[in-house]
Order: C-alpha cells, then structure tokens, then sequence
C-alpha cells in the first residue's frame, strides 16, 4: 500500500470534543479500510496567512498513513462534509519521494558534468603553459 500524507486544517472555534470526534471519524475511514496510520502530528494553534471563512486561526494536524488507493474517495468525502474541517490535503509520499530522488540525480549529474567541464578546462589550461 502507498504512503500517503494528510494535512488538516480544523476551524479553531469548534470544541475540543468536536475536533476529537473528527478526527476519529477520519481515523476510523482509515482502519475500515484496512489502512494503518503510521504517524500522527498536531502541530496546534496556527495563525493564518489570511482569513479562512473569516477565522484568522487554525489549528493543524499532519498524519501519515498506508491504504489503498480507493480508500481516498471516502476519506475525501469526510473532509469535504465535515464543518470542523477548514481546509485539507492528501499527498502521495511515494511519488514525491520518487520525484524528488528523480531531481536529486538530474542535479548530481548536471554537477558532475560541470565538475567534468572544468577538470578538462583546468587539464588544457596546464598544457597549453
């Protein structure tokens, strides 16, 4: 099963017993699907770069977990319909893992080249002395 990422962004005003019964709904879409959260993150209270439904505030929570593709759908629709849910995305970790191992050999070789360029500069430099 694929790695994926899930940032939510709860509406600071709703309880405590609000945000927790969210939360364990969103959960609980996970475990039904025979999905593992591998990584819970609550990063709290967060001041906003501008209004959200007029809130200047958000509080933010980042999971990592395992599930199928097909699990996405529903978990979708529960953020979607959910009220304590302000704003919220879902990454694939595995294809930004392989995009950014992807760029880390483009710039490894674009440097190796350039180190190549200037190893050959420096070599015509000392003959032509």
């Amino acid at each position: 099963m694929p790695l994926y990422e899930l940032g939510v962004m709860m509406d600071p005003e709703a309880g405590p017993d609000d945000e927790a019964t969210a939360l364990d709904r969103l959960e609980k879409v996970i475990t039904d699907r025979k999905g593992i959260v591998v990584e819970k993150d609550a990063r709290g209270r967060r001041r906003l770069a501008y209004p959200i439904k007029k809130r200047t505030y958000g509080v933010y929570h980042f999971w990592k977990f395992e599930v199928d593709g097909q699990a996405l759908t529903d978990l979708n629709f529960e953020l979607r319909t959910n009220d304590v849910v302000m704003r919220s995305l879902i990454l694939n970790l595995d294809r930004e893992m392989k995009r950014q191992q992807k760029t880390d050999r483009l710039l490894q070789a674009k440097a190796a080249k350039k180190a190549a360029k200037a190893e050959a500069k420096a070599k015509a430099d000392d003959a032509s002395s």
